[in-house]
């Protein structure tokens, strides 16, 4: 009875941990201590990656003592081409979860914009969401939710240039592969036998053997044929 209850606690407790949500990953760049300006960022294990012409500025640093950096104290990184876009991927190529990110105006001036985010579904679609940057200081934070996209991708549509940080992520729990269900084989259902149809001239005969045997039996229990 006891070793029973210890595998059925066993078995609830590895049921708890599979469902448990996977830690989330907040990129705030604040690892990135010097000044960079590029087209292709890595950050705790994702990658961010600039379109714009002029690759060796598509994205810029802004640290701590920029004064266009809407995150006091910390770290983001902005666009330097107008209409440019940004993809996030995971650098081992593994689907994610994105869960939010802060946008703002490039210059932290008031500005408002909108901007298109794109997700690309792992099980293939893609999802698109606009959101509107109000004209206030600072970074403002967006919800995306988007569970299993392989990335994820943001480009102002009104208003030029932008400015991201504190994108939240987190790896995408792995989906268990459908097993299609197989249908049992289908056994064919045999015809009956076709009833044996005994002809008239047959049924005749058989009928004149037997009544020929009765009697001749007659004749030899009461000597004579008939009755």
């Amino acid at each position: 009875m006891m070793k029973q209850i210890l595998i059925s606690f066993c078995t609830a407790m590895g049921l708890l941990f599979s469902l448990a949500p996977a830690q989330a990953t907040v990129i705030d760049f604040t690892e990135v201590t010097a000044s960079y300006s590029g087209n292709s960022l890595d950050s705790k294990g994702f990658n961010f990656f600039n379109d714009c012409a002029n690759v060796s500025t598509c994205i810029l640093h802004r640290g701590p003592t920029s004064p266009y950096n809407a995150d006091p104290g910390g770290v983001t990184f902005a666009h330097n081409e107008a209409h440019s876009t940004t993809t996030l991927t995971q650098i081992n190529g593994n689907a994610f979860d994105l869960i939010s990110i802060d946008f703002a105006d490039f210059f932290n001036f008031l500005t408002s914009q909108t901007i298109q985010v794109t997700g690309l579904y792992e099980v293939g679609g893609t999802v698109v969401k606009l959101v509107n940057l109000s004209s206030i200081i600072g970074l403002e934070t967006f919800n995306f939710n988007w569970q299993g996209i392989t990335q994820a991708s943001w480009r102002e549509i009104s208003g030029n240039w932008l400015q991201f940080d504190n994108v939240v992520v987190q790896s995408a729990l792995a989906i268990p592969p459908v097993v299609p269900v197989s249908s049992p084989p289908v056994v064919p259902v045999s015809s009956p036998p076709p009833a044996v149809q005994v002809s008239s001239p047959g049924t005749m005969t058989l009928f004149g053997f037997g009544f020929t045997l009765f009697l001749t039996a007659r004749k030899k229990r009461h000597g004579r044929w008939f009755f």
